[in-house]
């Protein structure tokens, strides 16, 4: 097939686009938090009388599944709050545990509590104060009690906090080196990680292995429709649904901006099942999705002895730290976390993968990441504070 230009291929398939109309579609990027009047003429730090407010600002910027942001509110006090999980923004098919959902909750806390630090204020925090629950309960009981204790000009502001506004997780293709022992651990130690194991790979042929695992991970999720279907439902296919709803995932999640995405929105691309699920289009994004994560510069693991919801949300509080150490220096990362899910289809991708690692009857590991260097700059963007308030 003989390659076609831009313009032959918009003559060919009878579109017309104005030069204001391609450049808007290439540079479509939209800011993370919502209060832009406010932020606009005010201190970016103290926008609200209460401090708590102030500080879940921030929190609500943490990386969580699928852009869900599965977080509610209950405000007790100015400097107080109960946490819950929104049971309406869960991941049933692929997170059936919820456990990847209570990782998500894990770095809200975090990154709220590096907020706090700047604002003046430690951060007391109880896990499950109404101890844990069963999946019908979700929704109904909190993952955390927190309380900001009294405001001291003296405690000193986390040194992760100046990253917070800058931590943005990519899915581009990497570039440069791969990481050397020595980088790795200035970002660990950077990171000061409490509650997990941190495991990383560096050596080409290890890291090569573990990624060609993960992409038959993400094919299992990609080509089974039952799965498959769960990213529809959280899928925004176009500027105005990613503005009206500021939650999900998006192409310019993925990389995907300029003509090419245009061309994909407009064309290819739509909410209805038969244009999702498309053979074509799953196959492509599929080949775009390995070479992309082939070019990982190095591999990191999160391990816990245990399993259970306390682990969950801690190995959260390592995680983002470890992220914004690496935002720090310089690094990017990409969860790869599909074969580490607890559905029926990937039991045995995931059993198998356990295995190999040597993990032990009692212990999980909870997350895994790519890391490498990237100017690829898109922030998913937040809902309004008020809609997250019990």
């Amino acid at each position: 097939m003989n390659q076609i230009n831009r313009n032959q291929f918009l003559s060919q398939a009878g579109i017309t686009i104005s030069a204001v109309m391609f450049l808007k579609h290439c540079s479509s990027f939209f800011p993370r938090q919502l209060e832009k009047k406010e932020t606009e003429t005010k201190d970016r730090k103290e926008i609200f009388k209460e401090p708590i407010l102030n500080a879940i600002l921030f929190g609500i910027t943490a990386p969580n599944p699928h852009n869900t942001q599965a977080w509610k509110f209950k405000i007790l006090n100015p400097e107080e709050m109960l946490l819950y999980v929104d049971e309406s923004r869960i991941l049933p098919v692929t997170d059936p545990s919820t456990r990847q959902i209570h990782i998500g909750q894990g770095t809200f806390i975090e990154c709220l509590s590096i907020a706090a630090s700047s604002l003046g204020f430690e951060t007391k925090i109880k896990l499950f104060p109404e101890g844990p629950y069963p999946s019908k309960e979700i929704g109904k009981k909190p993952v955390a009690k927190i309380k900001l204790m009294s405001k001291t000009s003296s405690l000193q502001a986390d040194s992760l906090f100046p990253f917070l506004d800058k931590r943005h997780t990519v899915r581009t293709a990497y570039n440069g080196d791969f990481l050397k022992q020595e980088e790795l651990d200035k970002i660990l130690d950077g990171s000061n990680p409490k509650y997990s194991e941190i495991f990383t790979f560096l050596k080409e042929d290890e890291i090569k292995d573990i990624i060609r695992q993960a992409m038959d991970a993400m094919k299992v999720e990609t080509l089974n429709l039952r799965t498959a279907d769960e990213s529809r439902i959280w899928f925004r296919f176009n500027d105005k649904e990613i503005q009206a709803k500021r939650d999900g995932i998006a192409l310019p999640d993925q990389g995907v901006t300029g003509f090419q995405r245009w061309m994909l929105e407009t064309l290819f691309m739509g909410p209805e099942p038969e244009k999702f699920h498309n053979k074509t289009g799953v196959n492509q994004f599929l080949a775009n999705y390995e070479k992309k994560i082939q070019s990982a510069k190095g591999i990191v693991m999160w391990k816990t002895k245990t399993n259970g919801m306390e682990d969950w949300v801690n190995v959260g509080r390592d995680y983002v730290r470890f992220q914004l150490a690496a935002e720090r220096d310089g690094y990017v990362m990409h969860p790869l976390s599909q074969i580490l899910q607890e559905y029926g289809e990937m039991d045995t991708l995931r059993e198998s993968f356990q295995k190999q690692m040597g993990i032990g009857r009692q212990e999980k590991i909870q997350m895994i990441a790519r890391i490498g260097r990237s100017d690829y700059n898109y922030f998913t963007p937040r809902r309004e504070l008020k809609t997250m308030l019990i």
